[in-house]
């Protein structure tokens, strides 16, 4: 039986905690899409679950890309940053308002993780590449602040409290 397992990504470690934030994404991404086939309560379950994946992470991580890395960033490549992000943000104050639904729609929910996970898997296979490929130096100087985000999220406090 072939083996599909993919090696991981060698990232240049000022991006490695953006990466690793995008597990966060990629997982609610996830339980949206499987949640179409559901029955209605675990639709507005996962809604509910992105709502506060949105408010705990989520929305922190995209500030923090739109900071650092935005700069950086081709026109075209910063353009589309800017643009998923303003929809994804459009989509997140609409899932406030579908959690309370007693269905927020199988259509909604399953477009919604779609949408998601796209973003992050073009963040993923396009922008993080193109960025290391071209702005190599300018990654080198966000070293620090790449300490900083890593240490601010939640695995980096309970990494840092078992030391």
């Amino acid at each position: 039986m072939p083996s599909y397992k993919t090696p991981p990504l060698k990232r240049h470690p000022s991006l490695q905690p953006l990466s690793r934030d995008h597990y966060v994404g990629l997982v609610q991404g996830r339980r949206l899409i499987k949640s179409g086939d559901a029955d209605p309560t675990e639709r507005r379950a996962a809604v509910a679950a992105f709502v506060d994946a949105w408010h705990t992470d989520i929305a922190q991580h995209f500030a923090d890309e739109e900071r650092l890395l935005a700069p950086l960033a081709s026109p075209e490549d910063r353009q589309r940053l800017d643009a998923e992000h303003a929809h994804l943000r459009e989509l997140a104050a609409e899932a406030k308002q579908r959690r309370r639904l007693i269905d927020p729609g199988e259509a909604w929910v399953v477009s919604l993780g779609q949408t998601l996970t796209d973003h992050i898997r073009w963040e993923e296979r396009t922008f993080f590449p193109a960025l290391e490929s071209a702005a190599g130096s300018q990654l080198e100087a966000l070293r620090g602040e790449a300490d900083r985000l890593e240490a601010s999220r939640p695995r980096g406090r309970d990494a840092n409290q078992t030391r």
